[in-house]
């Protein structure tokens, strides 16, 4: 899934009033400021600038990973869903992604800088109907108190910015917030799967029964390795200039845990968690099944098996 029209076009038109200069220096210092956070939890921008040169270079990717977390978590989890929580919201990314493809009635962003707000305020007019539905709240989840309780609460590229002592904190506040389902969605590194480990266990531990991706309450995979999931993003003109790459798209690497409060039916045996190896009458898989990590081999002597299995691809269920 791609950003909706209406947004992609704002944003463009929003560069009219910015000197390009400007946004490739402030979109080069976010880059950084991801990929190197200390997770001291200092502000990752402040100024309307630096909001909107977030805008351009993070929220296609940050839609798509939030959008294909969410797709995947849907295969499975099938309860209504009419209020959501975006904690941490940036300028309003996974809340487009959930209101693209879920009904909701309300949804309330939680942020803590105002630049932030300011810009996703202006990017909620430009789309659908959305603006009528959110409520912009000025709130930092290590410090303040959320007082309402959502069917869905989602914190999206949040935990990384987090010191390691806040979050076992920060996880407990969405859980006593959560009424069904809870998705947080991390970049796709090592310790991006590390804060998931972490996420997962503390709310596995207060009841928590999961959703998607994992098959397993542990973690089966051996000490040193760790899986991610990907989704592809169309990069526009202005982007790849800010990015300063020629490609037509990126590959936005992520991971995610969704967990509900209440027992969810799942009639899948394994997900898939490494990209399928496709060979000449048969194709190998890495899978993800309740207690184990099993790599299986499927020939076309299974007929019908092998046909299915050469549709998915990483991530997909089986």
């Amino acid at each position: 899934m791609e950003l909706p029209f209406e947004i992609k076009n704002y944003i463009e038109n929003e560069l009219n009033n910015i000197n390009l200069k400007s946004l490739q220096k402030n979109a080069k210092q976010i880059s950084q400021n991801y990929r190197n956070n200390l997770r001291d939890g200092k502000k990752m921008l402040s100024k309307e600038e630096e909001a909107i040169a977030y805008a351009i270079t993070r929220m296609p990717a940050t839609f798509g990973a939030v959008a294909k977390s969410l797709e995947k978590t849907l295969e499975i989890y099938k309860s209504p869903i009419k209020s959501i929580a975006d904690i941490g919201a940036g300028t309003g990314t996974a809340s487009i992604a959930i209101n693209e493809l879920i009904d909701v009635d309300k949804i309330e962003c939680f942020e803590r800088e105002k630049a932030m707000i300011e810009t996703g305020k202006k990017i909620f007019k430009h789309y659908n109907n959305l603006e009528s539905k959110a409520i912009w709240k000025n709130l930092d989840i290590t410090k303040d108190i959320i007082e309402d309780n959502y069917d869905l609460v989602v914190a999206s590229y949040m935990i990384n910015e987090l010191k390691e002592e806040q979050i076992n904190d920060v996880i407990n506040k969405i859980w006593n917030i959560s009424n069904k389902m809870i998705l947080i969605v991390e970049p796709g590194t090592m310790q991006g799967y590390h804060n998931i480990m972490k996420a997962k266990e503390i709310l596995v531990n207060l009841g928590g029964k999961i959703i998607a991706p994992c098959m397993s309450k542990i973690c089966n995979l051996e000490k040193d390795d760790w899986c991610n999931f990907y989704c592809r993003i169309q990069r526009t003109k202005i982007h790849k200039n800010l990015k300063e790459g020629d490609s037509p798209f990126e590959d936005e690497k992520f991971i995610y845990i969704a967990i509900s409060k209440d027992e969810v039916p799942n009639e899948y045996e394994a997900r898939i968690i490494r990209h399928p190896l496709v060979y000449n009458g048969y194709i190998k898989l890495k899978v993800c099944k309740p207690n184990e990590i099993k790599e299986l081999t499927i020939t076309k002597k299974d007929k019908e098996l092998f046909k299915r299995v050469k549709k998915l691809n990483h991530g997909d269920l089986i």
